[in-house]
């Protein structure tokens, strides 16, 4: 004979739990809490977490970023909250169960990660890739005035993060400097050592009375 997992209330496990996150999908909030708490109820509190974690991601995923940080959260408040009663500890899954109802969802999440393990998707390495900081980048002569130019582009670029002039102005400079030979990877700063090999640190410490090393 199988065994059948069952809830408190002779549900069955698979099909509550099913319930319960198809709810979550569904901003059925009543459904979603009682088939939730039904687990919870049952002693698979731990599971229940793990599912709204999944489901934070699985089903809301980037549609709503704060939605993971928000599980997360309320999940370390249960934790805390549970060693002194586990019944208020519902209190922060309930709250967990909610804002995942009522967030906006997309399932781009999961359509990328069955694509990602199951697709025979083989590109070759985008010529973007190859620049300075590879061997093939290198020898096609890419320099860092060609990483300024095209390695480093970021999109969609942040419109309220922008680079002050003064050190957008530096980081131009320091970068052509370095591919025309006229500054090392230290610098300008003489007293830079971060780059030096472990005989140049030794031999600098031992000249250098510096109290941060």
């Amino acid at each position: 004979m199988s065994f059948e997992l069952k809830t408190r209330k002779n549900y069955d496990f698979f099909e509550c739990s099913s319930a319960f996150q198809k709810s979550i999908r569904r901003n059925e909030p009543d459904l979603a809490i009682f088939f939730g708490m039904e687990l919870y109820c049952s002693g698979y509190s731990g599971y229940v977490w793990k599912r709204l974690m999944v489901i934070a991601s699985e089903d809301i995923g980037t549609a709503d970023n704060n939605s993971a940080i928000m599980t997360q959260t309320l999940y370390q408040n249960h934790k805390i909250i549970a060693e002194k009663c586990i019944e208020e500890a519902a209190i922060p899954f309930i709250h967990a169960v909610l804002h995942l109802c009522s967030a906006t969802k997309s399932r781009i999440v999961d359509h990328y990660k069955i694509w990602a393990f199951k697709s025979d998707f083989k590109p070759e390495i985008p010529d973007f890739a190859l620049d300075v900081h590879t061997r093939r980048g290198k020898s096609m002569g890419r320099n860092h005035k060609h990483f300024l130019s095209e390695g480093q582009k970021v999109l969609p670029e942040c419109p309220n993060t922008t680079t002050p002039q003064h050190i957008d102005e530096f980081y131009h400079k320091y970068l052509n400097d370095y591919a025309d030979k006229k500054v090392t990877i230290v610098g300008y700063d003489k007293d830079n050592v971060v780059h030096k090999n472990i005989k140049d640190m030794n031999e600098w410490k031992s000249t250098n009375q510096n109290t941060l090393f």
